[in-house]
């Protein structure tokens, strides 16, 4: 079967994205539900540790990226016995991985529950759900292999309705088990479900394609080890940074100011969480298809695609930010009641740190995807260590809505550093002028300010009018932002998600 770049990545963008609808709709299914079942303190405890165990299914030393581009690199040239020895020394390094970290886990549990504050006669069950849940959140960092290797090979489909269905059964298995009693053992349960699923699914994945002959001399090797262990502490120090940088705030806020603050904090930033993840999906859907892409044969558009690329994500986290500033004190009010809102300017905080710091991200990813993995890196630990210093000194001196803007000029300065990397090493072609650029970014701002102004001027509390003022803000700022772009840009976008 032929490399479909385009389709590929349409599949990844399209999964991902269900997957955080999904997450999404946890917002209004199981959040409330948590706190009117666990009450707020021990529930912000929960979200607390939650962030700790997002580390542990994440923190993969940047292996699974490396698998996808040097995979996508060898299907790029053609070379499947290269893809099968990528995959299968990932996978066993991984494994290695994940249990030291599930033993780190299991063994701190205690302490962890302490650090959260859990009330006694919460504690003995608090440490058992969380060590349930270490062990699923083992399994989804191997799962994070697959997903490589899908993402690498340009076939994404299969793995894609793993995660898709994971999701849903996390989110099925924890609202049936909340509704019958089962209390925090009902969240630990819904997670190993969602890691039950997308761990089978991954294995099919991976049956398929070695069926199939893509993975031709599929064992590990001395030479590929050699080579993840030389690039091991640059990668280690971009992951472990990428977590420091997008999961350590309820962690400080729940450190400083306790598990009540940490709630009120994460309730205000749930639904921005949502659009980020989803925007996100931007990042993950093209990363293999522009390692392919820099390696190929038609290597000369790789300045054009960026452009499109970076141009698709800052105006579409403008627009969902514009959305976002303008409903969400009324669906925090509605979802979670007025003591949970932080206000309009922390919000606004929330809004510019998901626009500034996610598309620091996906530069920096697409300098990675590019070849520039050591490079890349320490450019995201060097932003990570100062976003989390930032944090830290901020939430110190101007309380909870100091910490997301002292992450956004942080960001902001690597993301310039980063995309002029990136400038750098992609081979000379064409690319919109600048003129073009300045244009498609003053109309995204714009957009987003105009979301400022509704939330302060005109903020929705009923559902009716969050629906209706979400829709206007939407075909409106849509069609100003598909405006700004050059008619060819347009066509190339479309292009890129019709054809087959």
């Amino acid at each position: 079967m032929p490399v479909t770049r385009s389709s590929a990545a349409r599949a990844n963008v399209l999964g991902s994205a269900a997957t955080v609808v999904i997450s999404i709709a946890q917002a209004f299914l199981l959040m409330p539900l948590c706190l009117a079942v666990l009450g707020k303190h021990v529930y912000g405890a929960w979200l607390a540790a939650a962030e700790l165990l997002t580390w542990i299914q994440l923190l993969d030393f940047g292996i699974p990226n490396l698998m996808t581009q040097r995979i996508g690199a060898a299907v790029g040239s053609g070379d499947r016995a290269a893809s099968g020895r990528w995959f299968s020394t990932g996978l066993l390094i991984l494994v290695g991985i994940a249990a030291l970290l599930l033993l780190a886990g299991l063994v701190a549990s205690p302490l962890i529950t302490a650090w959260a504050q859990v009330p006694a006669a919460e504690a003995s069950r608090f440490t058992a759900c969380f060590r349930v849940a270490v062990v699923a959140s083992g399994l989804l960092l191997l799962f994070n292999a697959f997903v490589s290797l899908a993402r690498g090979l340009q076939r994404t489909t299969l793995i894609n309705a793993a995660s898709v269905g994971g999701a849903v059964t996390n989110l099925v298995v924890s609202l049936q088990l909340l509704l019958l009693g089962w209390g925090l053992w009902a969240l630990a349960a819904g997670l190993a479900a969602r890691a039950f699923v997308s761990i089978a699914g991954g294995l099919l994945m991976y049956w398929r394609v070695a069926r199939d002959g893509h993975l031709a001399g599929c064992r590990p090797d001395r030479a590929v080890s050699a080579e993840i262990l030389s690039l091991a502490p640059p990668m280690a120090g971009a992951s472990v940074g990428y977590l420091l940088a997008n999961y350590s705030e309820i962690m400080l806020v729940t450190t400083l100011f306790g598990p009540g603050s940490a709630a009120v904090y994460a309730l205000t930033r749930r639904a921005v969480d949502g659009i980020k993840s989803l925007l996100d999906t931007i990042a993950w859907g093209v990363y293999g298809g522009f390692a392919h892409l820099v390696e190929s044969a038609d290597r000369s558009r790789s300045r054009v695609v960026l452009a499109d690329v970076l141009s698709l994500r800052f105006g579409a986290a403008c627009l969902a930010g514009a959305i976002y500033l303008a409903v969400n004190e009324g669906f925090v009010v509605r979802l979670y009641g007025t003591e949970n809102f932080g206000g309009l300017w922390l919000t606004a905080a929330f809004a510019a740190q998901m626009v500034v710091a996610g598309q620091s991200f996906l530069v920096n990813y697409l300098y990675r995807a590019a070849g520039q993995v050591r490079r890349g890196s320490h450019l995201l630990t060097g932003e990570a260590l100062g976003r989390a210093l930032a944090m830290l000194a901020s939430l110190r001196v101007g309380g909870l809505i100091a910490a997301p803007w002292a992450a956004t000029v942080t960001s902001g300065a690597a993301m310039l550093a980063a995309r002029a990397g990136l400038r750098q090493i992609l081979p000379a072609g064409p690319e919109p002028s600048r003129a073009v650029q300045l244009r498609r970014g003053v109309a995204a701002v714009a957009v987003l300010v105009t979301g400022l102004l509704i939330g302060a001027l005109a903020p929705a509390f009923s559902w009716s009018r969050m629906a209706i003022t979400a829709a206007l803000i939407g075909a409106a700022g849509g069609a100003i932002l598909v405006l700004a772009q050059p008619v060819e840009s347009r066509r190339r976008i479309l292009l890129s998600w019709t054809r087959p």
